[in-house]
């Protein structure tokens, strides 16, 4: 992880409190400034879903890329609620042999509300993703009657 500060501490933060998270060994690899923020799956044989191929389950890649997303908007928007999920869609690519993954979060659009990022999930090479997601999150205050 690249130098501390309150955007890093908040996105570790973020992170050691979610329980799937933790069950499948998600880490916080990289969070600068010029980079945003990078997560790290590393590989673990239980985390197989086709032992043929072998490839990593799809519903632990959409799971990471989940957690990708709600970390970084957790981090970066400063918010004290964290953000829920509006809708959430995914691209497969590419199987995920046993190896890494990294997932990146970018922020398309951060309205009052509506936080529209995308997420990229790789393995060996960020321009050869293994699959994309487009999430759109509620990030505004809640009013109650």
């Amino acid at each position: 992880m690249s130098g501390p500060s309150a955007i890093a501490e908040r996105a570790a933060r973020a992170l050691s409190r979610m329980p799937y998270a933790q069950q499948i060994g998600a880490c916080l690899e990289q969070c600068t400034d010029d980079r945003g923020i990078m997560l790290r799956l590393p590989f673990q044989q239980r985390l197989i879903g086709n032992m043929r191929l072998p490839a990593i389950h799809g519903g632990v890649i959409g799971s990471f890329m989940q957690i990708t997303a709600l970390v970084a908007a957790f981090a970066q928007l400063g918010e004290q609620r964290p953000p829920r999920f509006i809708d959430f869609s995914i691209d497969y690519l590419s199987h995920a042999g046993p190896k890494d993954l990294h997932a990146r979060c970018s922020f398309q659009r951060i309205g009052r509300r509506v936080a529209a990022v995308s997420v990229g999930c790789w393995q060996s090479d960020e321009s050869a993703p293994v699959a994309v997601a487009r999430v759109h999150l509620f990030v505004g205050q809640t009013t109650r009657p």
